[in-house]
């Protein structure tokens, strides 16, 4: 029991340190749906996204509060607002190449605090640049990666049909592990769960609430 224990303790230090996965290769026929399903998460036009999110924040504090998201993929432009359930607002921030914060509040004022919640929501609702560098078959399923000179994101085929996204950075060490859940017709997930690693440690569960397309 107490072995047991230990291991479910230990578990997401073993992910973060596990490395990138193995692929095999595939035929030409099967990489393509491959790349069409790890892509299919991801938003393809402009669009206004409620989540209700909920989890830790880095440091250990509890989170409860809306998130209210306007994001344009093809820029990368994002419009993040985050409010207390009573509608309090924390932070009012653009980001489109540079970051402006309207409204900051507690560590939302801090511009490296924000430019890292702007990069989670850019993992979370963009695809990850470029290409896919390999794409195959892996021991827990199908599998894309994408490389960049920052480091490696993994996009992982679940076989209970939710997509998990794994970013590395340029040593290989796991900073952000997030799963998709409960794909929409549209490919919009109605559960988004992130964790975060390395020095302060969070986990996050973004429900969705309302989606709206833009254009």
């Amino acid at each position: 029991m107490m072995r047991a224990a230990f291991l479910l303790l230990m578990l997401p230090a073993l992910i973060a340190c596990a490395g990138i996965l193995k692929i095999t290769p595939v035929s030409s026929a099967e990489k393509e749906r491959i790349i069409k399903r790890c892509e299919a998460p991801f938003l393809k036009n402009r669009w206004r996204l409620v989540h209700l999110i909920s989890g830790t924040l880095p440091g250990g504090a509890n989170a409860s509060m809306i998130g209210v998201s306007v994001a344009s993929p093809q820029g990368g432009g994002i419009r993040c607002i985050l409010m207390s359930i009573e509608g309090f607002v924390f932070l009012d921030a653009d980001y489109d190449g540079a970051l402006v914060i309207k409204r900051g509040i507690g560590p939302f004022e801090s511009e490296s605090f924000v430019k890292g919640v702007i990069r989670d929501i850019s993992l979370m609702l963009f695809r990850p640049g470029g290409e896919a560098a390999e794409t195959g078959s892996s021991g827990e399923g199908p599998v894309c990666r994408y490389r960049s000179d920052g480091g490696v994101t993994e996009a992982l085929m679940k076989d209970d049909g939710s997509v998990e996204i794994r970013a590395y950075d340029a040593s290989l060490n796991l900073m952000r592990l997030v799963a998709f859940k409960k794909l929409r017709h549209d490919g919009i997930p109605g559960r988004i769960e992130l964790t975060g690693y390395g020095l302060l440690r969070y986990s996050l569960e973004l429900d969705l609430i309302e989606a709206e397309r833009l254009d």
